[in-house]
């Protein structure tokens, strides 16, 4: 399981670097610089973020069994399934969309320049393949969560806090 999301996390460095690649192409054949700006800065940002937000508190979580830290893979991870569906996808929200490879922009870009189009399709399907898998990595982390019993865990130290922060009343 852990080869996966280390796999995952080596998907996401290629996706995000291959996006540089394809919109470099881009803003090379006249879309502008703004948009390679953007790609340049989610890779630097998403990179060290994911092993840090998500890769590294499942390594932790699987070595200690900590309940806490399998609860913030799952936030965080989900966040990263969100984040590549959406670049998958690459909607024209962010200046006309064009600073992630997804589909939406492979299509746009296909009308100006063939050669720019098939480099964000292949972006499309690298983003495709990773979120893909990474939905069957949350799966797999989450049968493993429940098969180890720190789902109880989680609801008792969650008790536990809510009981401690409520004010006592005395009569």
């Amino acid at each position: 399981m852990l080869y996966v999301a280390f796999a995952t996390f080596l998907g996401l460095i290629l996706c995000l670097f291959w996006n540089v690649i394809a919109v470099s192409t881009a803003s090379i054949k006249g879309s502008g610089v703004r948009i390679w700006f953007l790609a340049v800065i989610y890779c630097i940002i998403g990179v060290p973020g994911a092993y840090l937000l998500w890769y590294r508190p499942l390594y932790r979580a699987c070595r200690k069994d900590s309940a806490f830290k399998f609860g913030w893979f799952f936030m965080f991870y989900g966040i990263h399934i969100g984040f590549c569906i959406y670049a998958s996808v690459a909607p024209p929200i962010i200046y006309d969309g064009l600073s992630f490879s997804g589909f939406v922009s492979a299509l746009r870009t296909m009308s100006d320049s063939a050669l720019v189009g098939i480099f964000y399709f292949v972006g499309f399907g690298l983003f495709c393949v990773e979120s893909l898998l990474s939905i069957w990595v949350i799966q797999r982390v989450y049968r493993y969560f429940r098969g180890s019993g720190k789902t109880a865990e989680g609801k008792r130290n969650a008790a536990r806090g809510g009981g401690m922060a409520a004010p006592e009343i005395s009569l």
